[in-house]
């Protein structure tokens, strides 16, 4: 059944909570940091503040392919820092979309569930008051990529939805399939202000070469109702994928390990085609045929064996739910690191076929 759904992908990347797994940052615009105080180019926000500023300091860092940003949740082992502080007192305020931010407080897991429901129509409205940098000088092994400094301020932050129209329905015709929809409203989906001083952004130090694995993923951003297609991937090495949806309203499953194909494998320099030849191909479909709807895909790509038969779902838990899965994922990749993965989240709108939606019309 999990074939016949509607699948929808979101191009962005943030990772989950404070000690739990991953504190993430977005690459933001170049024209919006350049407007934020002393900000660079380089600079990345965090959604949610965190008091361990110092700690963050050369943690490693995990650049995705898709431009996404991953904090480690510790230094790795025999990296040493020392601490300079610089003050740099001003106040700034800006906007920022959902896909140049990081995860909700409940972590990447609610960051999907945001993005799923309400895809770019979010915004952060912040103000801050920023009162001083740290910038790491570190030793040892710390990272191929590390964070470098963190700005640190008081502020408040609140997440806004715009207007996208009145689209409302069920995604999916599966049993995963539940009510959702995007409203014509413009309201606070959440605030935060914080009044004692927390990292709330993070410039990264990278060498000018370093080796990355990153696969290239080939998924169509639109599809009409009814209409099948398929999932492509390349990648320069070996990789090995987990790729699960997630509903409008954030539920969904895992599409790929399964009983057809329980190891998904691209070979290096070749290109792996989902679902496989003889299976059934996946297929857009709407609750409503005259309602357009959208959900989002991810996708994790390992470069070891091993890694994969790690963290593949039947390994983390017993569930087939997508949820369950993101939560003990995102957790457990704190253990290896962050050179050994990479994820790609695509979204895709579905949209109704006038042929299919006249002849729904009693």
């Amino acid at each position: 059944m999990k074939r016949a759904i509607v699948v929808a992908v979101f191009w962005g990347m943030s990772a989950a909570c404070t000690k739990q797994g991953f504190l993430s940052a977005p690459e933001a615009d170049p024209l919006v940091t350049a407007q934020v105080g002393s900000f660079k180019a380089d600079t990345h926000f965090l959604l949610e503040p965190t008091g361990d500023a110092e700690d963050l300091l050369g943690r490693a860092v995990h650049v995705s392919s898709a431009g996404g940003w991953t904090i480690a949740d510790e230094r790795a082992p025999g990296c040493q820092v020392r601490v300079k502080r610089t003050s740099a007192d001003y106040e700034k305020s800006y906007r920022i979309g959902l896909g140049d931010m990081t995860s909700m407080s409940g972590g990447y897991m609610e960051f999907l569930k945001l993005e799923a429901r309400y895809g770019r129509s979010v915004e952060a409205e912040m103000k801050i008051h920023n009162l001083e940098t740290l910038t790491a000088d570190a030793e040892g092994d710390c990272g191929e990529v590390i964070v470098k400094s963190v700005r640190i301020g008081t502020g408040e932050r609140r997440l806004m939805r715009k207007a996208e129209g009145t689209a409302k329905g069920r995604v999916g015709k599966g049993p995963v399939g539940i009510e959702g929809g995007r409203e014509a409203l413009t309201d606070a989906e959440d605030k935060i202000k914080w009044s004692t001083p927390q990292a709330y952004a993070f410039t990264y130090e990278q060498p000018a070469h370093r080796k990355v694995f990153a696969i290239d993923t080939d998924i169509p951003g639109s599809l009409r109702d009814g209409q099948s297609f398929a999932l492509r991937f390349t990648s320069a090495v070996d990789a090995y994928l987990v790729i699960y949806y997630l509903e409008e309203n954030g539920e969904g499953a895992v599409l790929f390990p399964d009983a057809g194909l329980p190891v998904p494998m691209t070979e290096a320099g070749k290109t792996l085609v989902l679902p496989p030849p003889g299976q059934t191909p996946l297929q857009a479909q709407l609750r409503d045929p005259t309602i357009p709807e959208r959900g989002t895909v991810v996708v994790y790509a390992f470069a070891e064996r091993s890694d994969f038969d790690r963290f593949r779902p039947a390994a983390l838990t017993s569930s087939s739910d997508a949820l369950a899965y993101v939560a003990a994922l995102t957790q457990s990749l704190s253990t290896i690191p962050i050179s050994r993965w990479d994820r790609h989240t695509v979204m895709i709108e579905i949209t109704p076929n006038p042929k299919r939606s006249e002849e729904a019309k009693p």
